[in-house]
């Protein structure tokens, strides 16, 4: 029996016990479900009973130890302390508004959070050190608390894997807790979450040898986390025309664990849009090879509707990180999980995102990329390389091993950063560079790879942007195509 409570009819309180309950009961057996956005989508065919959370209380009372209470606040990091002690043990984390409902039914309470003393840092420190000898080390939440970024989401993941949770900010003291707490945990392991600072953030998780999966949003992972499965994608096939400028679209973000999810296959959301359009020209889409395990059924959901669309391997692997900046004992171990995970996910091709800059050592840069192309299961990548959105790279092409890892050309992610910026002109004015670029099959020049920002550009969009295009002399395909034709055509050049 599977018992379900609607996140729609929980107060904050609620949701938050709700969330700490569902961690501990998951842990052994994965009976309870919260119903928020489209989750029930990947719901098996189980009996379902709906309920509320101090009915469910009452029924798991006794898998609880006791419960510690605090101040459920978007400005009091006390909802990621309270998780931590929860996924070390098994106590129940209460918010104050609930305390007597949860102690009139025999629940004491151990410990009073409003209690503890000192800055956020140290709050978090003092628990994370007394908890540390009872969590598994081979995994972090970071989540993030702070007013108009707060989420009542992800923590089941943490209490049932027991996980440790925290946030930490980009002031000295708040970096300085994170590498902190990183060195405490084993390596090559997932950092679920978001952050505030993106850039700064992965790239301390990177040089201590792990990556990030951006799941701040994501519901229920306690409940579908599972052995990896394996999920294949199919696609429709189309004879490529020759004598042409080779171009293809690359559609980033698909690390986006919440977006793949949630938004990214429904009407209103960019692959949503897509399957529902008439188009037939050829996309490639980036996807995380986590979703095999963390929700099978999310993959298969999304490769079962796709049409004229192609899956890769998302940023940088199993989970983001900036490979160029990777402790080099650890890559071997990254790409290893990232093997595997692609297999499960039926994924050939993978996705990288560093800076240009970190490009400029030639040695370094073939050493990280023959730790991909070692592998007959990965045909080569696509670079997005910052600054510039994703097009730093300029269409360079980096070979190992005889296989291409070719980086972004030009990219449909408008300065802005907004959608709504976004004008047929600008759109008209980047088809009119690409239609200048040269039919040269025989050296890089005649391919490009094309980024679509899936925050700045609509289907709609994209759709006129292809409009644009001279098809007399480009020709759309799928990036396996674009690869193959690069391995006959140029081969492996000094660059």
């Amino acid at each position: 029996m599977i018992y379900s409570l609607s996140f729609g009819k929980m107060t904050d309180s609620e949701r938050a016990l709700a969330l700490s309950l569902q961690g501990i009961v998951n842990r052994k057996n994965k009976e309870v479900f919260i119903d928020v956005d489209k989750y029930s989508c990947y719901l098996e065919d189980e009996p379902i009973q709906q309920t509320d959370v101090l009915s469910l209380l009452e029924k798991y009372k006794d898998y609880f130890d006791g419960f510690v209470s605090y101040n459920l606040s978007d400005s009091d990091l006390s909802i990621n302390i309270a998780t931590t002690i929860s996924a070390a043990h098994e106590v129940l984390g209460v918010p104050k508004q609930l305390e007597q409902a949860v102690i009139t039914m025999g629940l004491k309470k151990l410990f009073d959070l409003t209690q503890l003393q000192g800055d956020d840092v140290d709050k978090q420190k003092i628990v994370f050190d007394a908890c540390l000898p009872f969590l598994n080390k081979d995994g972090l939440v970071h989540q993030v608390v702070r007013p108009n970024n707060f989420h009542l989401r992800l923590r089941d993941l943490a209490i049932c894997r027991r996980f440790a949770c925290v946030y930490t900010d980009e002031s000295d003291k708040g970096r300085e807790f994170r590498r902190y707490v990183l060195s405490k945990l084993n390596a090559n392991i997932p950092i679920y979450g978001w952050t505030t600072d993106e850039i700064t953030f992965v790239k301390d998780v990177s040089s201590f040898g792990d990556y990030v999966l951006p799941s701040d949003w994501s519901c229920n992972h306690s409940f579908f986390n599972n052995a990896a499965q394996e999920i294949k994608q199919t696609r429709r096939n189309s004879p490529v025309k020759q004598g042409k400028h080779f171009v293809a679209l690359v559609v980033s973000d698909g690390d986006n664990l919440q977006w793949l999810e949630r938004d990214f296959s429904m009407p209103c959301g960019n692959f949503g849009q897509r399957v529902n359009t008439a188009q037939t020209y050829k996309m490639n889409w980036t996807f995380s090879p986590s979703m095999a395990q963390l929700c099978p059924q999310v993959a298969s959901n999304i490769f079962a509707m796709a049409k004229n669309d192609y899956f890769i391997c998302s940023v940088s692997g199993i989970g983001y990180a900036n490979l160029l900046r990777f402790p080099r004992e650890h890559l071997q171990a990254f790409t290893q999980k990232t093997v595997q995970a692609m297999q499960n996910s039926h994924l050939r091709i993978v996705c990288m995102l560093d800076n240009v800059i970190d490009t400029t050592d030639e040695n370094h840069v073939q050493e990280v990329l023959n730790y991909y192309s070692q592998y007959d299961t990965i045909l080569g990548g696509v670079w997005e390389l910052d600054p510039d959105r994703y097009a730093s790279g300029k269409g360079k092409i980096f070979w190992s091993n005889g296989k291409p890892f070719v980086s972004v050309r030009f990219t449909l992610w408008h300065p802005s950063c907004q959608m709504s910026q976004v004008t047929n002109q600008w759109l008209k004015d980047l088809a009119l560079q690409v239609n200048a670029m040269p039919v040269s099959e025989n050296t890089e020049e005649g391919y490009s790879v094309i980024n679509v920002h899936p925050w700045t550009m609509t289907q709609q969009s994209v759709d006129y942007f292809v409009s644009q295009l001279d098809r007399e002399k480009i020709e759309i395909v799928y990036i396996d195509e674009m690869l193959e034709l690069l391995r006959k055509n140029v081969g492996d050049k000094k660059w």
